[in-house]
């Protein structure tokens, strides 16, 4: 993890603005490294419990005035090595950009495929640069304060060093509730750098720039099923096997679905000579799903017997959610992540494999396909897929998925069960960001929506907040489903290709894991994780219960702004006087959210030079 302060002037002393910075981002056991040159001041943080050195993180290049920070991983060293006819599979990751950027200057990030924020300082030039991966992995944001530039891989610790005690942006933190614009950050002045883009400056000009254009791949209407399922096997495996860093001990996340499934599958594979590799499930192993349900359990151990992966399934009681309230900034209230974490580290294990990504693109439904197939009137297809002795499916298919997204309607049962997510905010707070709400729910094509789903920006806002609570809890992740090359494959497929029959979609997957997964997983419909739910229900009630007196304290929270307390508290009324209170579960679900977000704030607001960040 990397930030800095820059200016076109040299630097004499480190400002106090910076100082607050290294400061919001320490964590207990954290080892800085502080760096000086020229226009340039910051630093990196080093974790022991990962394998990364100095060399990982810096290059400085006195000769040609170069340096290169970055946090992150490149993928691809083979690949560039035959672009550029040259050798560099010695190279640490800052090295080989500043060998990159001497070739191609900053057009070398278009060769890329990796997991980076990266900054390049060419003092020659008077010029700095940074640059985010193609996906959004590594978050990566910025601020502009008088004559200095800010960034950092931290987007909480510069919100908190610029925080002048205005509101918070909440927006930034309750998309569960609603469509909001997924590219802001908890503080207005905090931007953050999108996917895909660089951002340049020099003494005249602060550009920013698209770097990656998946909108140009072009439909291949020559590629056939069997060729897709061939080329995008040999894509995912490579995928995992770049990936697979044996400096590491690696485990995956595991579900009953297959996008986590085969991407444990493959990694467990690359690290054979691993003793034991884990698969951490969020299926709650203190739960017990109704009799007639499908526990996912079950067949997260199936795929492990077969691949030999030891299951590691969360444990999580009501009394937990006291502390992990408390930790709600830390953990950006994944707090179920922050349990697998847990597990990680008595197994020390530090990289951990998710199938992340998969529902967007390699393992994606239907979203579209109907679209296509009824817009190039492939009616033989429509039909295979939508079998006529079902005439209701197909007339709710037509409207709702077909002729309402060509339209830019959006069905009034959406807008309803928007309506009472958000029962307990004030009316003015209620707003979605209309261009992202519209990506989600207006497209004429599969690739339209797809496209879509990438400038909604929604696939970062996991990664990025992992990656930091990751980092600092001594853990990386890698998400294969999510390899540029993929994605750009993907889009490329004619929607006529991923039709099998009418029973199953997300054909692409279930075809190349055969023999590498369990039957009964390769072709389960459906995703919900009984377990997990019946857990959620029982507890629901008693999370509640434990904030429900804490109240008066939220009211007294001014960025907790958005919260109509008249309805909440009227609802925790009639819940008192009714055991049978209709609505006692979403109420009580929104307290303990509420708690989160109230402990977020004060963790935010805390001083940052008092607080021991662990």
């Amino acid at each position: 993890m990397f930030y800095g302060e820059f200016s076109f002037q040299a630097l004499e002393n480190e400002s106090e603005a910076l100082n607050r910075l290294q400061k919001a981002m320490e964590w207990e056991g954290c080892e800085h490294h502080q760096v000086v040159y020229k226009g340039f001041a910051g630093g990196f943080f080093l974790d022991s419990r990962l394998p990364f050195t100095i060399d990982d993180c810096l290059y400085i290049d006195t000769e040609n005035d170069l340096l290169v920070l970055i946090s992150g991983c490149i993928y691809n060293r083979a690949e560039i090595s035959q672009v550029f006819n040259t050798t560099i599979q010695h190279l640490p990751e800052p090295a080989l950009i500043a060998h990159l950027y001497a070739l191609q200057g900053i057009d070398f990030v278009n060769n890329l495929n990796g997991d980076f924020a990266i900054f390049v300082y060419d003092a020659r030039k008077n010029t700095f640069f940074l640059c985010r991966d193609h996906v959004g992995i590594v978050p990566l944001v910025y601020t502009v304060a008088e004559q200095f530039l800010y960034f950092s891989t931290d987007i909480i610790a510069l919100c908190r060093a610029f925080d002048e005690g205005e509101r918070l942006n909440m927006d930034a933190l309750i998309s569960d509730y609603k469509v909001v614009d997924m590219t802001l950050t908890p503080n207005d002045k905090v931007l953050k750098l999108k996917a895909g883009h660089y951002l340049k400056s020099n003494e005249k000009d602060l550009i920013i720039r698209k770097y990656w254009e998946p909108e140009r791949v072009k439909t291949d209407n020559t590629l056939t099923q069997p060729q897709i399922f061939e080329e995008l096997k040999s894509l995912l495996e490579e995928a995992v096997q770049i990936r697979s860093d044996k400096r590491f001990r690696a485990g995956a996340h595991l579900s009953g679905g297959f996008d986590s499934s085969i991407v444990a599958v493959l990694a467990r594979k690359e690290f054979a000579d691993q003793k034991n590799f884990y698969g951490y499930s969020w299926s709650p192993a203190n739960s017990t799903p109704d009799k007639d349900s499908l526990d996912e359990r079950e067949l997260v151990k199936e795929t492990c017997r077969m691949a030999g992966i030891e299951p590691a399934f969360i444990h999580i009681e009501v009394s937990d959610f006291v502390e992990l309230s408390k930790n709600a900034m830390q953990n950006f209230m994944y707090v179920h992540e922050e349990k697998v974490l847990d597990m990680a580290q008595l197994h020390q294990t530090n990289l951990i494999f998710s199938g992340w990504g998969g529902d967007e693109f390699i393992s994606f439904g239907s979203l579209g396909v109907d679209s296509d197939l009824f817009f190039n009137f492939q009616w033989k297809t429509f039909f295979r897929k939508n079998p006529l002795k079902d005439p209701k499916k197909i007339a709710s298919y037509l409207i709702y998925r077909i002729f309402f997204p060509a339209i830019n309607f959006i069905p009034f049962r959406v807008k309803k069960s928007f309506d009472e997510m958000l029962r307990h905010f004030k009316r003015e707070h209620t707003q979605f960001h209309q261009k992202t709400y519209k990506l989600y729910y207006c497209y004429r094509s599969r690739r339209e929506y797809q496209l879509g789903l990438l400038k909604t920006h929604h696939l970062p806002e996991r990664t990025e907040c992992w990656a930091i609570t990751g980092y600092k809890r001594g853990a990386v992740y890698r998400y294969p489903l999510l390899d540029r090359r993929i994605i750009e494959y993907v889009l490329k497929i004619p929607s006529k290709l991923l039709v099998k029959d009418s029973k199953y979609t997300r054909i692409i997957l279930r075809e190349i894991s055969e023999g590498l997964l369990p039957e009964s997983v390769r072709w389960r419909l459906g995703k919900t994780d009984a377990a997990f739910f019946s857990l959620v229900n029982q507890q629901t009630l008693q999370r509640g219960l434990l904030f429900m007196d804490e109240i008066e304290e939220f009211k007294k929270n001014p960025d907790l702004y958005f919260i109509d307390f008249e309805v909440l508290e009227r609802g925790i009324k009639e819940f008192k006087e009714n055991k049978n209170y209709k609505d006692s579960t979403k109420l009580c679900g929104d307290i303990l959210a509420f708690k989160m977000f109230h402990e977020f704030t004060k963790s935010y607001r805390a001083g940052i030079n008092k607080e021991v960040i662990t």
